[in-house]
């Protein structure tokens, strides 16, 4: 800094924004900036600065002139400071939001986004008509909107299976979506395999995230300050990342978060759990902004666990019934417009007063105020791959008439009827083919085949023998078109539930220990690619079958890979007995040198059951397992371990290591040693514990 430049407390830059810090004395000059005013005097007993070069501002380059009483401000350092500032805070707030970026994408691993409810899975997702459920729907959207502090904050909506629960849901949260009053929903599905209870709450929080940023921000911290807390029970989920955040968020409109389908929900401890969590919240926080809706079927457990006094105090029950004079209407309306879409698509089949009064009555009282089966009428009689309206209505009508006197209404059981019919029309050439895609898909969806072609490859179906397969099915199921190569998907889970029992379904059955077995054997084939050391016996590898021009051979290859080995060992315990011999061939023919820390470097947790599975008793089988010696593992022991080593976690690893051990020492970490195989054994090591990070390593 000049000495001159010290004389004065301060000089203000033209980068200043504060204007009306700019000095009110004058400044003349040959060379004096024209802003400077030149009305001011200037005396010759002023101090006077000759040639004065400053670098910039506004004196720059001035020079014989004087300057009066004048107090100047320099900024120059505060303007330093200021940009300091803002490069800080810049910094600070890109780093917040790749933090934020980060949890979104952990949320998203850890959950099921298929379960929302604008996902491309639930493209062709249940609703309401416009003038069917009004009086329910009317009710659940004001009760949604009430802001009133004694307001109940739990809805159960109950109803038996496909009367049209997931309609509601799907119509309610979409039209408070539209008002900004919807939070997060998750849709479950055991048909679509939407059914696990450990993606829920990251599902949920995931939704909340994107609508609310300074709930987004309290996540993205809890998760960097906490790695593991996405791997905590789900009650320490709960209470971290739901209730403890919006006890810190400033008071906004009511959230109505939906459990759609609770009772799909694979494990009836989780479903009661999922009812706990939530009814203690909206009772010990009344004044919470959230608003809770479930809806199930009426399962025992669920009715027991509803019907607490603590949830009772703090829960509406509403039900969906099926013999109600609007749900009486409601169907007829369902059956009517279907009718007169049909009717369109078919002008020149089809008369305006087709099909005749007396019909339409007839199966509206055969449905019985039941929404899912009035649907199911609809889409049997327009079903395009029949493209035979008249006579599809005409065999629907002789069905229905077998279903008994005017007083048997069971709609489930005509359903049932109405699931057999469908299936009779399969040529039985064809049954054996369509029964291992549905049971295929039914017991082990979700697990990284995600389309149509990926299910046909890893059963070694054709094309046209898959699509075959599925032609007289499609108003049950919806099946995508080859183009698209989308998933395939059980429009309800009433055709799962009676395909599972052999008394409704009888020789359409699912045969479970079959499938199980088909997909153990198939997943061994496939993982034969799997080889640190490719096989030169290509003739027993599976060759893809088929692949659509939107994908690649590559890609499909990845998706057998990834699904096999998480399913293959699965799958194996689940072959009864009895129906083993097939598997243990396969079994005794396999190379288990995989290159497991390239395809599934931290996918250990199948695989370490599955070697549990070999040396239990259940198994009755341990040819191929051979445990050499095991330790509780001595920290200062670096003996070098040759083989492929298996970090495992488990809650109770004395437990788990029962079936190894004669006595569990107490110690954990336990190493076992163990050669695995019969034409070629592979040595691992399967280090088990409760701290483990699961993964597969080679030393």
């Amino acid at each position: 800094m000049k000495k001159w430049q010290r004389k004065f407390k301060g000089f203000i830059s033209p980068s200043t924004k504060d204007s009306h810090t700019r000095p009110s004395a004058g400044v003349s000059g040959p060379h004096a900036p024209e802003s400077i005013p030149q009305s001011v005097s200037v005396s010759p007993d002023d101090r006077i600065i000759h040639n004065a070069t400053l670098p910039e501002g506004s004196f720059a380059n001035a020079h014989n002139f004087t300057i009066g009483n004048a107090y100047m401000l320099d900024n120059h350092q505060e303007d330093k400071n200021y940009a300091t500032h803002e490069r800080w805070a810049g910094k600070e707030k890109q780093a917040q939001e790749r933090q934020a970026q980060e949890a979104l994408k952990e949320l998203v691993a850890k959950g099921m986004p298929g379960a929302m409810l604008d996902s491309r899975e639930r493209a062709y997702a249940p609703r309401c008509n416009e003038d069917t459920r009004r009086t329910l729907r009317r009710y659940i959207v004001k009760w949604g909107r009430n802001d009133e502090e004694e307001q109940r904050l739990l809805l159960w909506l109950s109803g038996p299976a496909a009367v049209g629960k997931s309609a509601v849901a799907q119509t309610v949260a979409e039209e408070l979506k539209w008002e900004g009053l919807l939070g997060a929903v998750f849709f479950f599905s055991r048909p679509n395999n939407r059914s696990d209870p450990d993606v829920v709450i990251p599902t949920l929080v995931y939704q909340l995230a994107l609508l609310l940023p300074e709930y987004s921000h309290i996540i993205a911290q809890r998760l960097a300050a906490d790695s593991l807390l996405l791997s905590k029970s789900r009650r320490s989920q709960f209470k971290e990342l739901i209730v403890d955040p919006f006890l810190t968020l400033a008071s906004r409109p009511p959230l109505l978060i939906i459990l759609d389908g609770l009772d799909e929900c694979n494990d009836r401890d989780a479903q009661c759990e999922f009812v706990a969590l939530i009814s203690h919240y909206v009772r010990t926080h009344p004044g919470s902004r959230l608003r809770w809706m479930i809806c199930s079927r009426p399962e025992h457990d669920l009715k027991a666990a509803f019907s607490t006094e603590d949830c009772r105090a703090v829960c509406l029950h509403t039900k969906l019934e099926i013999d109600s004079d609007e749900a009486q209407e409601d169907a007829r309306r369902i059956l009517e417009k279907g009718f007169a879409e049909i009717r369109q698509r078919y002008p020149d089949h089809l008369t305006q007063d087709w099909p005749d009064e007396r019909q339409v009555t007839f199966i509206a009282e055969r449905a019985s105020g039941h929404l899912g089966f009035a649907s199911f009428i609809v889409r049997f009689i327009g079903d395009r791959q029949y493209d035979d309206p008249s006579g599809q209505l005409e065999a629907c009508l002789k069905f229905l008439k077998r279903t008994g006197d005017s007083g048997d209404l069971n709609p489930l059981h005509a359903l049932d009827l109405l699931y057999t019919q469908i299936l009779s029309d399969i040529p039985t050439t064809v049954l054996p083919t369509t029964q291992r895609i549905l049971g295929l898909f039914i017991l082990y969806r979700g697990r990284g085949l995600d389309n149509a072609a990926a299910l046909a490859n890893f059963l070694g179906l054709t094309q046209a023998s898959f699509y075959r397969a599925l032609q007289r099915l499609h108003s049950v199921v919806f099946v995508p078109s080859a183009s698209k190569v989308g998933s395939i998907l059980i429009y309800h889970a009433s055709f799962t539930d009676f395909l599972r029992d052999a008394i409704r379904s009888a020789k359409f059955a699912l045969n479970e220990s079959a499938v199980h077995s088909d997909v153990a054997i198939q997943g061994l084939r496939w993982l034969s690619y799997c080889r640190k050391i490719p096989s030169e016996d290509h003739e027993s590898s599976p060759k893809l079958t088929w692949i659509p021009p939107t994908t690649t051979d590559t890609a499909l290859f990845d998706q057998m890979r990834t699904f096999s080995f998480e399913t293959c060992w699965q799958a194996c315990p689940r072959v009864p007995k009895d129906s083993r011999a097939k598997l243990i061939e396969s079994l005794e023919g396999f190379d288990f040198d995989l290159d497991y820390c390239r395809w599934w470097k931290s996918r250990t947790s199948d695989f370490a059951h599955f070697l549990r599975w070999l040396v239990s008793p259940e198994a009755s089988y341990t040819n191929l397992v051979f445990i050499d010696r095991w330790n509780t593992y001595p920290h200062h022991d670096s003996t070098p371990k040759r083989g492929t080593t298996i970090l495992h976690q488990d809650e109770d690893p004395d437990a788990f290591v029962a079936p190894f051990l004669k006595k569990a020492t107490g110690g954990e970490p336990y190493i076992i040693r163990l050669r695995l195989g019969k034409i070629n054994p592979v040595a691992f090591w399967l280090n088990v514990g409760s701290g483990n990070a699961p993964s597969f390593h080679v030393e």
